[in-house]
């Protein structure tokens, strides 16, 4: 495990001129950071582009065929000009994107306290470890000296002071769940005792990645917080301990209602070192930022270059209405080649 940096330098520092050129001619051209940014950005804007296209063209082509000009005479002047509008449209488009892309896109005045970076797992690295265990879950487990694996452990570092941690993203399909698994499962490494609850009862992303379907689940074991060991089960990979999400039996229930949730908790900190809660998405819902308050700590999961700064903002002012309240970010899926605080490329 990496020791605490300390001194005035930031422990998450954007990568100075010397080390950025350093990078830089050491980068294969497969791996160029502005090829990479082109190649998500024609991903993104492609369909825009093809619809811009479309319709300029047909439009100056039916003009021009009213007026009795040729067909060919009409695409000839008509299609560069589309083409050439589309091509404007889109790039103003993904240009005006702000996005988690980099420590400096959150702003100097923001402050959000950054708890680290985890790579994004790519089909190459899934390829290095057995057909059934090609998960995340397999990585940390199989593949302990990968990026991605002592990203976890940085992050358990992080939070080792922590007795109870929320880990909820802004919108759905942040990857909130699979970094409270995660940093569950490599606490368990470390040796400290855990446990991960699925407080998402709509989603019950973190269940479903287990491969439980249980009849009984969170709600029931607030019911009954006294009998919290019998809705406990255990991952037979990493001997984990979590209490999933049953299915949904009412839409209006939820966990912050639940009158059991906070005794539950409070037996739960007596026999284990660290409680994580796998919260809704903040934005989605009252629940997620209402769940997330009664941890110790709650951290906001973001998606590199794709969850915007606004919506950033507005979850932690929901989650700061605490008073007191200790909030961090995350930055999940930052690819392998990108350089984010502590992360490096291959």
């Amino acid at each position: 495990m990496t020791a605490p940096m300390t001194g005035d330098r930031s422990r998450y520092q954007e990568p100075g001129a010397l080390g950025a050129a350093t990078l830089r001619s050491r980068r294969l051209p497969s791996k160029s950071l502005v090829l990479g940014r082109l190649r998500r950005g024609v991903r993104r804007q492609w369909w825009l582009f093809a619809v811009i296209a479309l319709l300029v063209s047909v439009a100056g082509i039916s003009y021009d065929l009213s007026g009795g000009v040729r067909p060919l005479s009409a695409l000839i002047f008509w299609g560069p000009v589309a083409i050439a509008t589309a091509l404007v449209v889109t790039s103003l488009r993904e240009l005006a994107r702000n996005t988690v892309t980099s420590l400096s896109s959150f702003g100097k005045n923001r402050g959000f306290a950054i708890l680290g970076a985890a790579p994004e797992l790519t089909t190459r690295a899934l390829r290095q470890l057995p057909p059934d265990k090609r998960s995340p879950l397999g990585c940390l487990a199989f593949q302990p000296a990968s990026a991605f694996s002592t990203a976890f452990r940085d992050l358990q570092n992080a939070i080792s002071k922590d007795g109870v941690v929320a880990f909820a993203g802004a919108v759905a399909n942040e990857g909130a769940s699979t970094v409270a698994l995660c940093a569950a499962i490599a606490a368990g490494q470390q040796g400290r005792s855990v446990v991960v609850i699925d407080c998402d009862l709509r989603r019950r992303s973190l269940t479903r990645s287990l491969g439980f379907d249980p009849d009984e689940g969170l709600i029931d074991a607030c019911e009954e917080p006294n009998q919290w060991q019998n809705f406990v089960g255990e991952e037979d990979e990493t001997a984990l301990h979590f209490i999933p999400a049953s299915r949904v039996r009412s839409p209006w229930r939820n966990v912050a209602s639940a009158p059991g949730f906070k005794e539950l908790i409070m037996r739960l900190r007596q026999h284990y070192e660290l409680i994580v809660l796998d919260c809704p998405p903040v934005l989605v819902g009252a629940d997620g930022a209402l769940t997330a308050g009664m941890a110790d700590k709650s951290v906001l999961v973001t998606a590199w270059d794709r969850t915007p700064i606004s919506a950033v903002r507005r979850a932690m002012a929901a989650l700061q209405r605490r008073p007191r309240a200790q909030t961090a970010v995350y930055v999940n899926r930052v690819p392998p080649e990108y350089r984010f605080g502590r992360l490096r490329g291959d």
